[in-house]
């Protein structure tokens, strides 16, 4: 047995999402000079205030761009107001970023192509799932290569841990988008005749030629291969784009969401927009839908979709569960179980650390099909597979004695609630591995700080719970902010703050606002509470997920050579 190399994996991050979603929606560029690769977005892509370049391609959707009306200029300068831990639509795996977050013990990333064709579109830039992953592939390859005396993409696992025994970044390349069915073929063909077995083997065969090596065969929307987590009635839209029809739900005791209700103005204004813009009318019967319990979604795993991962375990792929329904996920787990075959859940959150519907006016606070139940989670510990609890919690009950106060809501204190969750899992199962998923430009939002005018964000708009934030914001200040003082942890290098420019970063007030932060969140976990000892298993995860690929690729082997799966 190699010796086992000790360090931090990423499960989820999205290094060259500026290529994707039509190359027109996120703004800089993740190498380069830094100057030229964050430039200001309101002097090129954003337009000024980020309300877009007016003109024939000038879309409405830059006006929400970043969750509001707007935002200030941002990029090379001062950096006001990028990168910020709230930003969905600014680069946040900057290279010299992802250098400090290595420095500080990351030792393997998975680097996900991402696209949303409803985006591109939206964009005036469409742009399909094949061509965009293909790009963003090219470019990884070429990233890598750049910068090859410190990161190589690692093509099998045992690549991967030849790269990190080097002392590198092994970064593994791996896909997430909406139509991976329809890679080599046509989305609107597809809709009329379903995909065949035959063409299967095509698929997996270009994506392994590629180079990826792991995938998310469910994103936001139904495909061939099964239905994807209701969580959003936005994604209903994308449903509604890609596939023609708006989701069949059915009702669920076990989750609290449901679609067509208490709709925040962002989505009303999505809806309405989308409504315009495709002559599409969102149905008003969800109301009536399981009247008194959640919805989730109807479609589970299909036979195409049995025959598409029976064939890429053969091939030796990371299966990645993410965004599944329920009825998908429970489906794939007991297929990855006849073939003893692990996965990973690479961005999640738990059912059980849900609030209860009175509690929050949040519907992202609430249970929803996205996040995985206990059983879920005790199934892909059991296959030796990994749990990658998402940085951002948003907000979550607090874990029973958990050594962490759950006193600030979306913080590291948050995220340390979900972390010591996975934990017991682990130790409850015996088997498998906990990372960490941090969806970094994956238009998604980060943890914010503990300090200043940000702190306790997630209490930030929710009408039942933000009088609570005066208290969370003045129990901080009670105990001493992280100091940037001795070792990043785990390392011999000195902690000392990023910088952009002009611009120090301060965990205390700016939270994770960019990957090269990972460093300061890590800390900031040891700081408010978590012991060396709750922090082995997250500084094992890069070992954990190379024995999980080694397991992937041992019985991809087996399958080929005629163990039959059930």
């Amino acid at each position: 047995m190699p010796a086992p190399v000790v360090g931090f994996a990423d499960l989820h991050c999205h290094t060259m999402a500026h290529l994707g979603f039509g190359g027109h929606l996120l703004a800089g560029f993740p190498d380069g000079k830094m100057e030229q690769a964050l430039a200001r977005c309101d002097v090129h892509l954003h337009g000024p205030w980020g309300l877009g370049q007016f003109g024939k391609n000038w879309s409405l959707l830059q006006v929400f761009i970043e969750d509001s009306l707007g935002h200030g200029p941002c990029g090379h300068g001062s950096y006001a107001h990028w990168p910020r831990f709230t930003t969905m639509v600014h680069q946040q795996v900057f290279v010299d970023w992802l250098k400090r977050a290595h420095d500080g013990g990351l030792r393997l990333l998975c680097s996900v192509a991402v696209n949303n064709e409803l985006l591109a579109d939206q964009t005036r830039h469409p742009d399909t799932d094949e061509s965009s992953i293909e790009k963003q592939i090219r470019e990884l390859r070429r990233f890598t290569e750049r910068h090859s005396e410190w990161m190589g993409l690692a093509l099998s696992a045992s690549h991967a841990r030849q790269l990190i025994l080097a002392g590198k970044l092994a970064v593994v390349a791996g896909v997430e988008v909406d139509s991976l069915d329809s890679i080599l073929g046509d989305r609107q063909e597809l809709n009329q005749q379903p995909l065949t077995e035959a063409q299967l083997p095509r698929i997996l065969q270009w994506l392994r030629d590629q180079g990826f090596r792991m995938m998310t065969p469910l994103h936001l929307a139904n495909n061939s291969f099964g239905g994807a987590a209701v969580y959003d009635d936005k994604f209903n839209l994308v449903n509604h784009f890609l596939r023609g029809d708006f989701l069949q739900v059915e009702g669920n005791t076990s989750v609290a969401f449901r679609l067509g209700q208490d709709l925040d103005t962002q989505t009303k204004a999505s809806i309405m927009f989308y409504e315009l813009t495709q002559r599409a009318h969102y149905p008003r019967g969800y109301s009536l839908n399981a009247p008194g319990q959640g919805h989730v979604n109807r479609l589970g795993l299909t036979n195409t979709g049995k025959a598409f991962l029976r064939a890429a375990m053969r091939q030796g792929f990371i299966l990645d569960v993410e965004h599944m329904s329920q009825h998908c996920t429970n489906e794939v787990l007991s297929l990855a179980e006849q073939a003893r075959y692990p996965v990973v859940a690479s961005h999640c959150s738990f059912r059980e650390q849900a609030l209860d519907p009175n509690e929050t006016s949040v519907k992202a606070k609430r249970a929803n099909e996205y996040m995985k139940t206990r059983e879920q989670a005790r199934r892909i510990l059991a296959l030796g597979g990994l749990l990658a609890p998402i940085t951002n919690q948003h907000e979550v009950k607090d874990f029973p004695g958990s050594t962490v106060a759950n006193d600030c809501a979306r913080s590291s204190k948050t995220w340390a609630q979900s972390y010591q969750y996975a934990l017991s899992l682990l130790r409850e199962v015996g088997a498998g591995g906990v990372a960490v998923g941090t969806d970094f430009n994956g238009l998604n939002q980060q943890p914010g700080p503990r300090y200043g005018a940000d702190a306790a964000y997630g209490l930030k708009d929710d009408e039942r719970r933000h009088k609570r934030r005066a208290v969370q914001k003045m129990l901080q200040t009670q105990k001493p902010p992280l100091k940037y003082e001795g070792n990043m942890y785990g390392t011999s290098l000195p902690f000392v703050p990023s910088r952009a420019g002009s611009r120090v970063f301060d965990f205390n007030t700016e939270g994770l606002a960019h990957i090269g932060m990972l460093p300061d969140f890590i800390r900031d976990l040891v700081h408010v509470g978590m012991t060396d000892a709750q922090m082995n298993p997250l500084f094992s995860s890069a070992e954990a997920f190379l024995r999980m690929w080694e397991n992937c690729e041992a019985r991809g082997q087996a399958l080929t050579a005629g163990e039959p799966v059930s």
